[in-house]
């Protein structure tokens, strides 16, 4: 296994190179109102951000159960083996400590499972990844078109449903719910797991609805489009029921500076797949969106972009 990954990303650095130039990326800060050209090293990313955590008997058994409960039938194999294998560090550690073989190298294998400890998520979240090189590829709607006829349409929404979980973003608004709640501190725990379980369970469900569409959106105008730290979101999360819950979807993604996807559906658009050329007044709202949605990172392609937010 290779050494400690310290620095962890929780948005795609390949996704973030259309961007870049040189590896360098205009970034806009939001908590600090402060434009930066940092290299893409330096940004969406956070020491050990999944630095795996080890749980109690009850606290592993309440997740269990908690999969159980939430997972369809059809992904809730691969959920309990997510929590089996993002578990397995501390059980290790305890085998290893009571191991008295005179002949093991304890202190070697102690550094394994170390190394297994901070880069065992990192490195599968690396998996998911890979399910999205064909639609980040995608430059025009055959292409879009065509990752349904190669049976790759699923393998890119489940990459869309993990970078939809997987950022810093996500996770505070998601523990914004449980403030207050006596399963708060397990919640904090256990995010980037529960993240996996909400991510294959909301890919199933796309997939298999009946009314999904795509909008492949291509943008001529002058300004290109910007994304940030939550590169996909709910571009609908403002329309909600008298609850304050969310009661729509629909998918955003900016592709590159010029192309982005919507994923939604509406029952008025007859195809399945159509083309989107948006005007200057539709790529500020995308780009509002985006801005709204981010945490505390804006990506764009030019300064002077960025400068309309600063």
């Amino acid at each position: 296994m290779s050494d400690i990954k310290k620095r962890q990303h929780y948005v795609w650095r390949h996704y973030l190179r259309p961007w870049a130039n040189n590896e360098q990326i205009w970034t806009y800060l939001k908590e600090e109102s402060k434009i930066i050209n940092p290299g893409l090293m330096g940004v969406a990313q956070e020491k050990h951000f999944y630095k795996l955590i080890e749980f109690s008997e009850d606290e592993e058994n309440f997740l269990r159960k908690y999969i159980e409960h939430t997972s369809p039938a059809v992904v809730k194999g691969l959920n309990l083996d997510f929590l089996t294998l993002f578990t397995s560090h501390y059980k290790l550690k305890k085998q290893l400590d009571t191991n008295t073989n005179p002949s093991l190298d304890k202190d070697t294998i102690g550094e394994e499972i170390k190394k297994l400890e901070h880069n065992l998520m990192e490195d599968a979240h690396g998996k998911m990844e890979a399910l999205g090189f064909e639609l980040l590829k995608c430059q025009s709607l055959e292409d879009l078109k065509s990752l349904e006829e190669d049976d790759k349409i699923f393998d890119a929404i489940m990459f869309l449903c993990f970078q939809y979980f997987r950022t810093k973003s996500m996770k505070k608004s998601a523990l914004k719910s449980f403030q207050g709640d006596r399963f708060e501190e397990l919640a904090n725990k256990s995010w980037n797991i529960i993240s996996y379980s909400m991510a294959t369970t909301l890919a199933r469900s796309i997939s298999l609805d009946k009314n999904l569409k795509f909008v492949f959106v291509k943008n001529s105008t002058n300004d290109h489009f910007i994304t940030g730290d939550q590169p996909v979101f709910n571009i609908l999360n403002d329309k909600v029921n008298e609850k304050g819950e969310v009661i729509e979807l629909e998918l955003y993604y900016p592709l590159c500076p010029v192309t982005a996807i919507r994923i939604h559906f509406d029952n008025k658009q007859e195809n399945k797949y159509i083309e989107e050329s948006v005007t200057a007044d539709k790529v500020e709202h995308f780009n509002q969106k985006v801005f709204d949605n981010s945490d505390f990172f804006v990506f764009a392609d030019s300064e002077g972009l960025l400068k309309k937010y600063e």
